[in-house]
């Protein structure tokens, strides 16, 4: 294990949730002990909080909804891991108010290098007024995905060196969205996508915080220069 005065902090947003608890664990069991895990959790006494402060990372309490409390979080931080949960609220725009408040943070605490979480911007390929798919909300075709993409203007402009992890399905999804097998009229399970000859990629959750540590122990970070690269999962 490395000497936790020459580790280098990687502050984790969602620490305890699907992406980033993947994260820390990656950081946890390095033999090497590069560097130290910081999660970053609304409720530090939670049994997943709990349960990692136990494995040996660091927990602290902060809310996305308030900048000095991230900024407190990131505070020493050589990385960060940010990603919002657009499933908590269902709003686009309150998604997007947390991601700037992640890049504003990440800023004030000159943090080295973050990894933000994201989608991609269906209305590139979908223009709102392209009537393949509905318009949302006035302004999305896929809120969820809209929003994280229009987002990523806010870490690239912090100038903040900021890798922009371009994210995929959850094969988890199966269990854990309402997607699971479906018992037919046979008695069979049933598994069925409308996707026609369409292809779909797809990745464990956990495994996109194993990707995420893998970019901090290769990022090269350029000093005092904006920068922002593109990894998919």
């Amino acid at each position: 294990m490395g000497d936790t005065m020459t580790q280098k902090v990687i502050t984790v947003i969602g620490g305890t949730g699907s992406q980033g608890s993947g994260l820390v664990r990656a950081i946890l069991d390095d033999p090497r002990g590069e560097f130290r895990a910081r999660v970053v959790t609304r409720n530090p006494t939670s049994e997943k909080a709990l349960a990692l402060a136990d494995a040996g990372a660091a927990v602290v309490q902060a809310d996305l909804d308030d900048v000095a409390s991230l900024r407190a979080a990131f505070e020493g931080a050589h990385g960060a891991f940010c990603v919002t949960n657009f499933w908590e609220h269902f709003s686009p725009d309150k998604e997007m108010a947390q991601a700037k408040n992640l890049a504003a943070a990440a800023r004030a605490a000159g943090v080295s290098h973050v990894i933000w979480s994201t989608l991609e911007d269906t209305r590139r390929w979908v223009p709102l007024e392209d009537d393949r798919m509905p318009t949302l909300m006035e302004r999305f075709k896929v809120p969820h995905f809209d929003a994280k993409g229009e987002a990523d203007a806010f870490f690239v402009e912090s100038g903040v060196p900021t890798t922009l992890l371009v994210t995929t399905f959850y094969w988890d999804n199966l269990l854990h969205f309402g997607m699971e097998p479906q018992r037919g009229e046979d008695g069979g399970l049933v598994f069925a996508l409308p996707m026609g000859e369409a292809k779909l990629s797809g990745i464990a959750a956990v495994d996109i915080g194993k990707c995420a540590f893998g970019i901090f122990q290769g990022a090269t970070i350029l000093s005092g220069r904006p920068w922002a690269s593109q990894v998919s999962t």
